[in-house]
Parts: structure tokens; C-alpha cells; sequence
């Protein structure tokens, strides 16, 4: 008791214990039906050491309990919350759970204000009406008091006790939020973001029906620094109550759409989707699933693809369970059957311990397309027998229609004498022919030019004296529509080139199904204001050829 009262002094001069708002703030004076606990704050993060590449954290928590009835928390027994935390990044669009921990079993609720005003219980037994309760970082990572999910059903909020590995601990990342070491190096990842949630389950909180707004989440820095061989996490902003970290997902990017779905009498799961057009011209498809509650768990996800939709660069992924839990980590099986892309694990009756979706984690899915997105209704197939079919959920998906070839413009131009930057741009692009054009714009008139071509990019400044930039690399093959061309006194170029028969260094190849290749064209100049023979080049034009 002495323990988590100097962790609550510490807690409240840090952060001003009460000054923080949200949702429950309103709920205050109409508290749910029954005793309702809820991440009032996530309040900080522990960072610990590192083995064989996997780091180690925890998040502290402050329960609130914003229900009429007061909430059990009996030690010694089942009849107190159990807490689970996990780790989030947000890279290049793609939002992924990268670690999860253990369960740490509640055992004593001090009586405190910060989210309501605190009708004290007058016991530690139990949380009082209004009351918080806080447990620092370091509490929530204490190894010997954490107990396994597997033996949790957080819909019914029922759990075994005495929990397996009771009392024992481990080395320094032993049930905590296990996280691969890469994935937070800034090196690897220099413009990621991280986030971090809390989920509280509780027995009398699920029987009251209050069990699906258990879970909150709070931004993490990574400062850059290293504690024991980790990289550092530390809680930055505010906390937002009540919603699991997929909200985060929307709270960066405002297009992610975020679809509930509720089974009945069974749990509770969000699924969120983004669909974009990505840097390389084709449209890129995101989803994330993340079972808040649903015992049944999730083995399947099906989005419908409109026919003959291309289907390129599937994946899928998802955090690892770990310190004894017999959970597989075995990959999910992706699948094109040209109606809808597909990502299952085994089947329950094949293995009950297979790699499902289960409760308090979010799994992460992609592809791309060629094929434009329309609203869709994706399936979710559940994992564990019940009486409840399947739910369909509305995600963005590709329409139908035969794959066309992407065109789009990437790398910076210098400026010409002509005060502007040279353009290069792809048109009629005819596959069964095996024809396009390359076209050209904004060029000094009467200037040689000729076009070049490469399965890479690149990007040097003044190759060769030249005041352009060049933008493709490695194998770099010339004059790609067979001719020396000039500008004329339009300053523009149009070629036709043929796709079975572009120059490289060893011979002409013809462009394969897939591939995406970089094109540019190369022109004579003058310097600005000298009147000096110099040469440039235009911007690049990548295309993706179905």
C-alpha cells in the first residue's frame, strides 16, 4: 500500500492529477449503469533492456471509474482488473501494433480525483464511485504480477486464478511490451510516430455491460536516446480516453475511415481502412482490424476486389505473442482469387492456439492495385465456434476493369534558359501494340535532346558538368525512341517508342509485366545571363506496366 501511495504523490505532481478532460468528464454527472472502469490516463513509459534484438516497455495507467456502482478490486482472487498495454507505429501510411504485454492483475485502488469527484469505497477492495487509481509504468511492468491474455476472456471479463507464471520473472523483457529493436530505431524509421494503449478488464465492469470502453490511448516520443540498449519512448499530449489506438490512425491521417462492429452478444472490434494513390502511381490499400473485447476472435479477412482488378504487393502484420504464451506466431496466408484479396490462419478445429485476432490486439493488412478504390464490404470470419455469423463491414476496395499502366512524375527539374523546368510526360500508352509516346515540354527551342530510360531512380545534381539533375540510375540506356531529336521552335519533343525494344548497356529489352520503369529526357542548353553551352534534363516520369 505504502508502495502505490508514493507512486500516487509522484504521479500527481508530474501531471497535475484532475487537470486532464475527455469524454468521461461529461459522464461525471450520468455515470453508466454499474460500476464502469476506463483509462483515465496513460501516464508514462518505461523503457527497459534489450535481448536478441527485441526491446522491452511499459505504460503506466490510471483507472477511473465513471459508473454508478463501486468496482471490484480484491486481491488474491478473481475479482479485480486485470491491465494490458501495447505498442503502436504510424510509417509511410501504414499503421501497425508492434509489440503487446502481458496482463498486470490488479491487487489495491487507492481512492482519487482525476476524472470525477471521488466517492471513496473506504477499502482498497474496491474503487469507488467516481474514484481513480493510479499505477505508474514501473507497477505495470513488475514481472512477478503480470499474467498471460490467453487465460483471459475480456468479453465476459472471467480469467483463471491463480494465473500461470504467478510470482515469477524473468530477464529484462519478460512479459512486458515486447517490441523488435529495428522497429524503433530512428535510423530505420526517422519520420515514424508511436503510440502506446491500455486496456482494463474487470469481471463486474463486463457483467454491467460496460466492457468496450476499457481501452485508451496517448502519443509516445522517441527522443532518440537509449536506456539499457533500448530506444527510449517517452507520453507526450494528452490522453484520449476511450477509444483504442486505431483512433490514432485517423487522428494523423483525417481520411482513415473507422467502421464499428459489433457481434452480438458477443464483443466488440473496429476495422479501419485508407485507400490512396501512392508515390509510385498505383493505389495503395491499408486496413487495420483491432479486436477490442471479442472472445471469438478473428482468422479471416476478405475484401472484395471488382473483376480484373490487379492485386500486387499483399501482406499482412501483427504483434508477437510471447514469454511462454501458446498463441502461434505463424504468418497468415495471403491470397488473390481475382474476386477478392484474402488473408486467413488456421482454422480453430485445426488449431485452437492458431494465430487469430484475438482481443486487445490489431492486425495490419495491404495491398496494392492499379484499379482506382469504391466502397466495398469485407468480411471478417471469426475463429472460435458460436452462434453469431460472420459480420461485413464497409472498407474502400479497387473497382473493376482491366489494369491500365500508372504514369506519374517524380524527382525536381532545374531550371533551363527559358526561366522554367523541363517536363516529361508518357501518353497513349497501348499494351496490346506495344507503342507509348514521351513527350516533352518547356525546353530552350532548337536544342538536341534525346531520351533515357532505367529500371532505377536516382537523383545527381550536375553529372558531368551538366546544370540538371539526373534521375535515374543503374542500368542507364540511351536514346530509348531510337533518334536524336530537337526541340524546334516550339521547345517541346514527342516520340513514339516501342515497349519490346528499349536500349540498356548490353542490348535492347522488352518491358515486362509489373515492372515499372523510370524515363527522362536529357537536352542542350546555355547557362543564364553567360550565353555557355551546358546541357540539362527534365523532371522523371515513372510508369507501372500491368
Amino acid at each position: 500500500m505504502q508502495r502505490k501511495a508514493l507512486l500516487s504523490i509522484s504521479l500527481g505532481l508530474a501531471l497535475g492529477l484532475g487537470s486532464l478532460t475527455g469524454h468521461a468528464a461529461a459522464q461525471c454527472a450520468n455515470p453508466s449503469s454499474g460500476p464502469d472502469v476506463i483509462v483515465g490516463d496513460v501516464s508514462g513509459c518505461s523503457t527497459y533492456g534489450t535481448v536478441g534484438g527485441i526491446s522491452a516497455y511499459s505504460l503506466g495507467t490510471t483507472s477511473c471509474n465513471i459508473g454508478d456502482q463501486e468496482l471490484n478490486w480484491i486481491s488474491n482472487n478473481p475479482n479485480h482488473p486485470v491491465i494490458g498495454q501495447n505498442i503502436f507505429r504510424l510509417n509511410d501510411g501504414r499503421f501497425e501494433q508492434i509489440g503487446q504485454s502481458w496482463l498486470k492483475h490488479g491487487f489495491t485502488a487507492l481512492q482519487q480525483n482525476l476524472c470525477c469527484s471521488c466517492q471513496s469505497s473506504g477499502t482498497g477492495a474496491r474503487l469507488g464511485v467516481g474514484c481513480s487509481d493510479p499505477y505508474g509504468s514501473g507497477l505495470n511492468g513488475s514481472q512477478s504480477g503480470l499474467g498471460p491474455r490467453s487465460e483471459v476472456n475480456a468479453y465476459t471479463g472471467a480469467y483463471l486464478y491463480p494465473y500461470t507464471a504467478q510470482g515469477s520473472s524473468g530477464n529484462s523483457i519478460y512479459k512486458r511490451a515486447q517490441v523488435l529493436r529495428d522497429n524503433v530505431d530512428p535510423a530505420l524509421y526517422p519520420n515514424a510516430l508511436y503510440f502506446g494503449d491500455a486496456q482494463y478488464v474487470a469481471p463486474d465492469d463486463a457483467a454491467a455491460g460496460n466492457g468496450h470502453n476499457n481501452v485508451s490511448w496517448r502519443v509516445l516520443n522517441r527522443p532518440g536516446t537509449q536506456t539499457s540498449g533500448s530506444f527510449t519512448l517517452t507520453t507526450s499530449g494528452a490522453t484520449h480516453r476511450m477509444e483504442p489506438a486505431i483512433f490514432a490512425w485517423k487522428n494523423a491521417i483525417p481520411s482513415v475511415d473507422i467502421q464499428l462492429v459489433d457481434i452480438p452478444n458477443e464483443g466488440r472490434i473496429w476495422v479501419a481502412s485508407n485507400c490512396f494513390q501512392g508515390a509510385n502511381g498505383t493505389f495503395r490499400y491499408e486496413y487495420a482490424v483491432y479486436n477490442v473485447t471479442s472472445h471469438r476472435s478473428v482468422r479471416s479477412f476478405n475484401v472484395p476486389i471488382g473483376p480484373g482488378a490487379a492485386v500486387l504487393n499483399q501482406g499482412v502484420s501483427f504483434p508477437m505473442s510471447h514469454s511462454g504464451e501458446p498463441f502461434s506466431n505463424a504468418g497468415w496466408v495471403t491470397t488473390n482469387l481475382g474476386t477478392s484479396a484474402d488473408w486467413a490462419t488456421d482454422t480453430f478445429a485445426t488449431d485452437p492456439n492458431a494465430n487469430a485476432i484475438r482481443w486487445g490486439t490489431m492486425y495490419t493488412f495491404w495491398f496494392e492495385s492499379t484499379n482506382a478504390p469504391e466502397v466495398k464490404t469485407a468480411t471478417l470470419g471469426l475463429f472460435r465456434p458460436g452462434a453469431q455469423a460472420d459480420p461485413t463491414v464497409s472498407v474502400c476496395g479497387p473497382v473493376g476493369g482491366n489494369p491500365v499502366p500508372v504514369a506519374s512524375n517524380y524527382c525536381t527539374a532545374a531550371i533551363n534558359s527559358t526561366g522554367a523546368t523541363g517536363a516529361i510526360s508518357a501518353q497513349n500508352i497501348d499494351m496490346m501494340a506495344r507503342t507509348m509516346e514521351l513527350a516533352g515540354a518547356n525546353l530552350p527551342t532548337n536544342a538536341f535532346a534525346f531520351s533515357i530510360a532505367s529500371l532505377d531512380q536516382a537523383f545527381v545534381a550536375n553529372p558531368g558538368g551538366s546544370t540538371g539533375n539526373i534521375c535515374v540510375g543503374g542500368s542507364v540506356g540511351r536514346v530509348v525512341g531510337g533518334t536524336i531529336l530537337n526541340t524546334g521552335a516550339t521547345g517541346t519533343l514527342t516520340e513514339s517508342v516501342s515497349l519490346d525494344s528499349i536500349p540498356q548497356p548490353m542490348g535492347t529489352v522488352a518491358i515486362g509485366s509489373g515492372e515499372t520503369w523510370n524515363f527522362q529526357f536529357w537536352h542542350r542548353d546555355v547557362i543564364l545571363g553567360l550565353n555557355l553551352p551546358t546541357s540539362n534534363f527534365t523532371n522523371g516520369v515513372r510508369i507501372w506496366f500491368p
